[in-house]
């Protein structure tokens, strides 16, 4: 009896999704364990190195020493697994189609744990993303499974992992579909759930079902105190915005820096942290007993402002000088501090009952995080499953509202996306993601470019302007562009004496580009603003020209089909 060829293509459906659904929880499993391993390896790393009462001495010199080793290992061996993991995550999803190489995985969990371990003031929860979904791409190209199903285990692995790590299910889950995705509305959301919960059973079997922090009760005790609530809001907003922009600009200061520094600048992190560390080892590591404390009102007003300033800038150094580590522990230990300097002003202060301070601290951590990681919904659940009290979730969205819409105002670019653009990678955007019917960059560009070499001088480009006549140039190579100068500026620099200088010396840093997947309507506003001759760039690497768009490339692909 023959099958109908429909009927055929509906039972392989069913059988792939029911493999699919198998793989699922064996990825949620694999994240599981890496997850509570990594953690399990640098709370033993940690403890080796410093003992239970570390001298001074030891304080000072571990981390710059171990900063040495790791250093050398993330710009000899390892030299994708710098930092926090979670805008690399995206990056391979978004751009490189879910392929993780396998030595992402192994290196992000052999230099986090020395990172970490040796006093580093980062988190674990972004490197252990990176690990679970650097496994989860191994496992599905192992497999050989479809492109697209290999890109679809990598927010299942990142979410698997991360509920591991922290112990939520719920805010994994949300984590993976509104950072790593970026789309509420995935199709992958019963897979990121089934592998949370694999994750959370093997890491509660291993680890037991204890609480990450032990938090007390939360009561609203005036209405009053939702104006408290609101000024936690504006106060972590703007430690958001302090944060983001001061780690942009240093790990900018650090780029600037000869690039046969690079293997020993985590050392100068590690220098500064060391310092730091002897005189206040409580910003080591991870810190969440010092969060725990926090929340249950066990720190005076004063040490909690330190702490939270501390934490702040020895965070910012330990990532910005190239070492593994996430951002996403030290932004709710930031923000414990903060919240609870807050609530013990507001109790002091405030003419009305007011609540327990530890549960200012609670509400700070999830406020930092909104306005740190821009991911509101995540932090919104992940402090429900913390407390498994409804009562917060009211002034928690008042201070994360707050906060969230300061650091947008003053940070437009998400601190994860700006990390990326200053490694040249640039996401999609949802505005800018459209195809199908729409045209595209890459549809208009034509491939035939020529460049304006980078030593050549002022005078011959200005010759060589005049013999082709275009509108604008390109100086660089297809490789690595430069930059662009318009013909006017071309004469302007003639005129100004600066003949003999060479253009790598004149054009400007920056310059009006597209990508290959922008819409029409992009193209048509940014080659207007581009002088006549508009660069189509890699996402991957942003300096890397894949074409090149001008009036008459548009005018000649005006018929072409949209492919």
């Amino acid at each position: 009896m023959n099958v109908p060829t429909s009927v055929r293509a509906q039972q392989l459906r069913l059988r792939e999704n029911q493999l699919f659904l198998i793989l699922t929880i064996v990825i949620g499993i694999l994240a599981g364990l890496s997850a509570v391993l990594f953690t399990v390896a640098i709370e033993q790393t940690s403890h080796r190195l410093f003992g239970l009462a570390p001298s001074r001495l030891r304080l000072f010199a571990i981390p710059p020493l171990m900063s040495i080793v790791t250093g050398l290992l993330l710009a000899k061996v390892f030299p994708d697994v710098r930092g926090s993991g979670v805008p690399q995550t995206e990056a391979a999803y978004h751009l490189s189609g879910g392929v993780i190489p396998w030595r992402v995985p192994f290196g992000k969990f052999l230099t986090g744990v020395l990172c970490i371990g040796s006093g580093h003031s980062m988190g674990r929860e972004g490197p252990s993303v990176q690990i679970g979904a650097g496994l989860a791409s191994v496992v599905g190209r192992w497999l050989r499974l479809s492109p697209q199903r290999v890109q679809d285990l990598v927010p299942v692995g990142a979410a698997g992992a991360l509920a591991a790590a922290f112990n939520t299910p719920v805010a994994a889950v949300l984590f993976a579909l509104e950072e790593i995705i970026g789309n509420m509305n995935a199709t992958l959301i019963g897979s990121t759930v089934v592998a949370s919960v694999a994750a959370v059973i093997v890491e509660r079997s291993i680890l037991g079902n204890e609480p990450l922090f032990h938090v007390p009760t939360y009561r609203l005790v005036h209405p009053a105190e939702l104006l408290a609530y609101a000024a936690l809001g504006i106060v972590g907003g703007a430690v958001s915005v302090l944060f983001s922009k001061a780690l942009l600009w240093l790990r900018s200061v650090f780029f600037r820096l000869p690039a046969r520094t690079k293997a020993f600048q985590p050392a100068i992190g590690g220098l500064v942290i060391g310092a730091v560390l002897v005189y206040s080892p409580a910003i080591m590591g991870v810190g969440y007993e010092y969060v725990d404390q926090a929340l249950n009102g066990g720190l005076l007003l004063k040490t909690m402002v330190i702490l939270c300033f501390l934490k702040l800038g020895a965070t910012i150094v330990s990532y910005a000088s190239g070492n593994a580590g996430g951002i996403f522990a030290p932004s709710l230990y930031i923000g414990a501090m903060a919240g609870g300097a807050v609530g013990m002003a507001v109790h002091r202060l405030a003419p009305f009952p007011t609540g327990d301070i530890g549960a200012y601290a609670l509400v700070g951590m999830g406020t930092l995080f909104a306005g740190i990681i821009r991911a509101p919904m995540t932090s919104v659940f992940m402090i429900f499953e913390i407390t498994q009290d409804y009562q917060i979730l009211v002034p928690l969205m008042v201070a994360n509202m707050l906060s969230f819409v300061i650091s947008r105002h003053y940070q437009p670019v998400p601190v994860y996306h700006a990390l990326l653009r200053q490694d040249g990678v640039h996401l999609p955007s949802a505005a800018t993601s459209t195809r199908g019917s729409v045209r595209t960059a890459d549809q208009v560009m034509s491939t035939e470019m020529w460049f304006l070499p980078p030593d050549m001088s002022v005078a011959q480009a200005w010759r060589a302007a005049q013999e082709r006549e275009d509108p604008a140039y390109l100086v660089g190579t297809r490789d690595r562009l430069l930059g662009t100068l318009t013909r006017e500026q071309l004469e302007d620099l003639q005129a100004t004496g600066r003949a003999s200088d060479a253009v790598s010396l004149v054009v400007g840093d920056a310059f009006v580009h597209a990508h290959p997947d922008h819409p029409i309507d992009v193209v048509l506003d940014r080659l207007s603003e581009s002088g006549g001759v508009l660069p189509v760039v890699s996402r991957i690497h942003a300096r890397r020209v894949d074409g090149v768009i001008t009036h008459d490339s548009l005018l000649n692909r005006r018929t072409a089909r949209p492919s």
